[in-house]
């Protein structure tokens, strides 16, 4: 028995910080939105008791470092399934790492919800996200998908009026990445914070208007991740007829939102050359998507 699902990642339209919690841990008020760009995640029973993982890409561990062998491990634990749960899954690479798009996440959210059918365990979408945010922030959002207002540290969603399906998501990461630690670390080294128009983002989805939105995006970390760099893809993007730009969550992808295909591909193809990678695609309605064989 095995299943194919397709884990699609997500993008930050808005990110600010909120305060900080006792145990240190930041409160994030984000707005995601899933896309088309994601892994093609495969899940197979097999006999014995072991987690196995391959993987297309060089690079991806393979091992219990990967986040689905932690979701696997997991979800047999929870559902309290101790014989019979050898499994195999395979990794089919598309979402780029370290880019702020949750792509890991988004594979460990598609083997849990593999697990749950394959094991026939009924479990419902909010015991999913409770296991999921044991192990990672964004799993739970991963695991809804669609348009959410995420609040605490992932654990909390509200879902909100998504981007309009004919709108084209132009993504493209960098050659360098960006790291986490020191984004949050220069947010909290700021005297009077930068902060994200969080009513006006939700006004401006309510209201269904691009301008609107695009006047809105906003993202706390963009000052601290490269930002001459970041900046210069985002000239890029807006000088070839992007309505909005932005980084995604702590990094490195940047993103842009398009009306029209042709000047999203075009776009594409000025920026291909510079990148490490760079995609066309569409806002979506669901994280996970099962896939025929």
């Amino acid at each position: 028995m095995k299943l194919t699902l397709k884990a699609n990642s997500k993008i930050n339209l808005l990110l600010d910080i909120t305060g900080i919690k006792k145990n240190g841990y930041h409160k994030l008020f984000t707005i995601m939105q899933s896309i088309s760009l994601g892994d093609i995640i495969t899940v197979e029973k097999i006999d014995g008791e072991e987690i196995t993982i391959s993987c297309d890409t060089e690079g991806v561990p393979t091992d219990k470092r990967n986040i689905v062998y932690k979701c696997a491990e997991k979800f047999f634990e929870y559902a309290d399934i101790k014989e019979n749960n050898g499994i195999h899954i395979h990794i089919e690479k598309h979402t780029p790492f370290c880019a702020g798009m949750g792509g890991g996440s988004a594979d460990g959210a598609a083997v849990l919800c593999a697990l749950n059918k394959l094991c026939e365990s009924n479990l419902s979408c909010e015991e999913l996200c409770d296991i999921g945010f044991k192990i990672g922030a964004d799993i739970p959002f991963c695991i809804k998908g669609g348009t959410q207002r995420v609040q605490g540290a992932g654990e909390i969603m509200n879902p909100v009026p998504k981007l309009n399906d004919n709108l084209f998501v132009l993504i493209a990461k960098p050659h360098f990445s960006v790291s986490t630690k020191l984004a949050f670390q220069g947010f909290d080294e700021q005297i009077q914070p930068q902060r994200a128009d969080v009513a006006g983002m939700i006004a401006a989805l309510e209201a269904g208007n691009l301008d609107e939105i695009t006047a809105k995006l906003g993202n706390v970390f963009e000052p601290f991740c490269s930002l001459e760099k970041i900046s210069a893809i985002k000239e890029i993007m807006l000088e070839q007829g992007a309505k909005g730009a932005l980084m995604s969550g702590s990094g490195s992808a940047v993103f842009a939102l398009f009306e029209e295909k042709e000047k999203a591909e075009a776009c594409a193809e000025t920026l291909r050359p510079q990148m490490e990678q760079v995609d066309v695609v569409q806002p979506l309605s669901k994280g996970i998507y099962e896939l025929c064989e």
